[in-house]
């Protein structure tokens, strides 16, 4: 029996800075962190990880994306 592969969505949200990188995906949070550090790893020794903090506006992080059913945000930190 064939596993279907899910399509992975994975966009920026507003712009990647230095230490902080708000994301719109479909993977779970930890996922999510595992592939940004595939994708764009920062050189540092933790990585990418879930962020305790709250989004700049002030949304809990993580949150449900309203244009994406589906999709969460996350905020990494690294």
């Amino acid at each position: 029996m064939t596993k279907a592969k899910t399509k992975v969505s994975f966009f920026t949200i507003g712009h990647q800075t230095l230490l902080w990188w708000g994301i719109c995906t479909n993977l779970s949070g930890e996922a999510a962190a595992a592939y940004a550090n595939r994708v764009s790893p920062p050189g540092t020794k933790a990585g990418w990880v879930l962020s305790h903090d709250s989004f700049p506006d002030g949304r809990k992080n993580p949150h449900d994306c309203p244009d994406n059913p589906g999709n969460r945000h996350y905020l990494l930190n690294c």
